[in-house]
């Protein structure tokens, strides 16, 4: 399983998620709006399951599908300070 850490995803229902790389190969998805700063809204686990709350969801890997664009991690972004 390899996704593209800061990539953005889709989920079937239309919602967009920025994928981090986790722990022990799993990653945490966050909602796009949000941004990687708020809470992860979702855990893929090493066997691409989809965990809320650690509650297995209706959702596995095989749901995502990559958009072709990434988020611009938080350090690399141009700050204006005038």
């Amino acid at each position: 399983m390899n996704l593209n850490d800061h990539g953005i995803y889709k989920l079937p229902d239309g919602r967009e998620f920025v994928v981090r790389a986790g722990r022990h190969g799993s990653y945490v998805l966050h909602d796009l709006r949000m941004g990687v700063s708020s809470a992860p809204v979702y855990l893929i686990d090493g066997s691409g399951q989809f965990l809320s709350w650690g509650k297995p969801t209706r959702w596995n890997l095989g749901d995502l599908s990559y958009t072709g664009r990434r988020s611009i991690p938080q350090g690399q972004r141009l700050v204006d300070t005038r």
